[in-house]
């Protein structure tokens, strides 16, 4: 006996009477009764009102497959409970997620992305069988008919499914993956896009086929009620990730070493060596992540590594490149990244000499500031920027950039914009201080209050003492910085930059190796 659990809000059909008259027992209901014309099928309902939503712990014990329907009031769900159905599909509890339930929060919990998507309302559905072998296909029509239904469009922001059972194409021109299966842990997990609530498809035989036989696919799996038996590996994870500090790399370096190797080594091979060295992120340039975003993610989630921060250089005199810095933060939102480096733009040579002659006065860089057009411009766009990632969890940073003609490249600078910029933080560089001759433990000490990111670069003696080199081997107090960092509960990423490195994941290793027996 398969044991189901449909879920359902229940407000809709309450709240409009076209909806009521369609399901008259809500949409749960519905899929509950001819569920229940299987006699290999039990079937139980729970709705949001109830207390816990109705998914207990021993509701959620004794269900095989839960069939979730959510629309609006995905944000009413407990977050509680959103972490137990997360917890139960991992041990081999079905999920079939229905239509607007691409948004629900176990749905985010489990995917990993923002599931967003493209809609219009009333269009005609012709949905097509696109996995015919698969078992929720079976006995389905290569192709029929849903006469009315919400129209769903790609851009879907979806992980790579594991097959794609159905495509919809819609009477409006657009194709949608309307039917995906996915696994995580130990739970089978169907999407399946039709059933807008205000149209008659889940009374149509062949949506109550695909859904049945979903069910079936889903409960194919023996349910695991304790986790693994993996003690050491387990062990090993919870030390690691009980340190608030983790480490990343740039993006760049990972592509160079990749280079370097001559076809040795494939992207996914040098990932899964920073991994191996204990690195789980990696900085990366906006532009490079949106042109390669699909082989980039699918290279970090099959290395369990994720985005640390995304940079991107601008000229936020420009209202364009605004916009832009708006689609980082948007993105960054996205793939649950909480840091944002922006690269504001540069000031004429001019303007740089002027600036560099009183850097090291802060009230005397106030007022050149001040003065700026320049500047100002870049500090209006800046406090849009923040003002617009706030709300959405991202965090935008400046970063001492080693250029004369940035107007952050030293630390009387960067503070002035820390300090004119509600909310700004600050990607600490540990090695670009030397460009302007700064004290790096002077420049910690002023900045230390709005730090959030740190790239480890270490400098050697060679180029004017600005080489970069493998973090550890050069004059940077990079030992005496983490340790502060510590003492001060700092709770980021340390990132690895040493652009130019001739054996760069050799590099990477050494100062991977480094930083974890500093941290």
């Amino acid at each position: 006996m398969i044991r189901v659990t449909v879920w359902n809000e229940n407000l809709q059909e309450q709240q409009q009477e076209e909806v009521r008259q369609i399901y008259p027992q809500g949409i749960h209901g519905c899929i509950a009764d001819f569920l229940r014309a299987d006699k290999n099928i039990f079937v139980r309902t729970a709705t949001l009102e109830e207390p816990q939503h109705g998914l207990s712990e021993e509701v959620l014990a004794d269900t095989d497959v839960l069939i979730y329907w959510g629309h609006i009031a995905h944000h009413a769900f407990s977050d509680e409970v959103a972490e137990r159905v997360r917890r139960h599909v991992l041990q081999g509890m079905g999920l079939i997620a229905l239509h607007s339930a691409h948004l629900a929060k176990i749905m985010s919990l489990l995917m990993g992305t923002g599931m967003t998507l493209r809609w219009r309302h009333g269009d005609r559905e012709r949905l097509f069988v696109t996995s015919p072998y698969h078992p929720i296909a079976q006995g389905v029509p290569p192709h029929f008919d849903i006469p009315i239904e919400e129209m769903y469009g790609e851009y879907f922001d979806i992980p790579k499914p594991d097959d794609v059972v159905f495509t919809g194409w819609f009477a409006g021109g657009e194709v949608f993956r309307s039917g995906c299966t996915f696994q995580r842990g130990q739970g089978r997990i169907f999407y399946f896009q039709p059933g807008h609530e205000e149209y008659p498809v889940y009374h149509m035989p062949e949506i109550q086929r695909i859904l049945t036989n979903a069910v079936y696919w889903c409960s194919e799996v023996k349910r695991q009620q304790k986790p693994l038996n993996c003690t050491a590996v387990r062990v090993a994870l919870e030390e690691e990730y009980a340190n608030p500090v983790r480490l990343s790399v740039f993006y760049d370096h990972v592509v160079q070493a990749v280079n370097q190797s001559r076809g040795d080594k494939s992207l996914n091979q040098v990932l899964r060596s920073c991994s191996d060295f204990g690195i789980r992120g990696i900085d990366i340039e906006y532009r490079r992540l949106c042109a390669d975003y699909d082989r980039i993610d699918e290279a970090l989630r099959y290395n369990y590594m994720e985005v640390a921060s995304i940079y991107q250089f601008y000229d936020l005199r420009n209202s364009s490149d605004i916009r832009v810095g708006k689609d980082q933060i948007d993105m960054a939102h996205r793939l649950g990244v909480k840091r944002v480096l922006i690269v504001p733009g540069f000031l004429s040579e001019d303007e740089a000499k002027a600036l560099h002659s009183v850097s090291g006065d802060y009230f005397a860089v106030e007022r050149f500031m001040e003065r700026s057009l320049c500047v100002q411009s870049m500090k209006e766009a800046l406090t849009e920027l923040t003002n617009y990632a706030g709300p959405r969890g991202v965090e935008v940073t400046l970063e001492d950039f080693d250029d004369i003609k940035s107007p952050c490249s030293r630390m009387n600078e960067l503070l002035w914009f820390m300090r004119n910029v509600p909310g700004l933080k600050c990607t600490f560089d540990m090695g670009n201080f030397a460009f302007g001759y700064e004290n790096v433990i002077e420049a910690y000490e002023l900045l230390k209050r709005y730090i959030v990111h740190v790239h480890c670069k270490d400098r050697g003696s060679e180029g004017n003492g600005l080489k970069s080199v493998p973090t550890g081997s050069g004059y940077i107090p990079v030992a005496q910085l983490v340790r502060r960092l510590k003492e001060e509960d700092y709770r980021g990423y340390l990132s690895i930059e040493h652009f130019g490195d001739l054996d760069q994941l050799a590099s990477i290793e050494q100062s991977a190796h480094f930083l974890k027996a500093i941290m």
